[in-house]
């Protein structure tokens, strides 16, 4: 793999592990030509910042459109920007915050069989939302529509799942 870094504390404290790292911005096309993204299998994008981000999956699906991208995007709306460009979207908050809630249940009495299966129906029911989101996200009035509709949806859910 190879390592572009816009930090320069970064760089040397990954160099420092033998890694090839360079001090470079990835959102410049001669810079991923030079880093051999031509021939990269994947192009994985850790930047936290949203705009940074975006700019450079922008500049790789120009200029590298057959390279598989895989991003860590920061909000829900990043992710959307981020499908838009055709990227493989991990988001940074959803599995802690999974995490998280798995935790919680556990804390109020819940056992873990039945924590884990409320966590995996909100993580499935949140990412088929998401994909509903994303087919109309150039529409403020319909993502919100399609917010609540989920919130309703989800709430049928669990309820459903209650015992007795």
């Amino acid at each position: 793999f190879t390592v572009l870094e816009r930090d320069w504390q970064q760089v040397d404290f990954v160099r420092r592990f033998g890694n090839p790292v360079f001090y470079s911005d990835a959102s410049r096309v001669e810079v991923l030509r030079a880093a051999h993204a031509d021939r990269a299998k994947l192009f994985v994008l850790a930047i936290a910042d949203i705009d940074e981000s975006l700019k450079v999956a922008t500049t790789v699906r120009h200029h590298f459109p057959k390279l598989r991208v895989l991003a860590m995007a920061v909000t829900r709306q990043h992710a959307l920007s981020l499908m838009d460009l055709n990227v493989t979207v991990i988001r940074r908050s959803l599995y802690s915050s999974l995490e998280m809630g798995r935790q919680i249940l556990r804390l109020m009495g819940d056992d873990e069989a039945t924590a884990a299966r409320a966590i995996e129906m909100f993580r499935k029911h949140d990412e088929e939302t998401l994909l509903k989101q994303h087919a109309v996200a150039r529409d403020d009035e319909q993502v919100i529509q399609t917010a609540r509709a989920a919130a309703e949806e989800l709430e049928q859910l669990f309820e459903a799942d209650k015992p007795g």
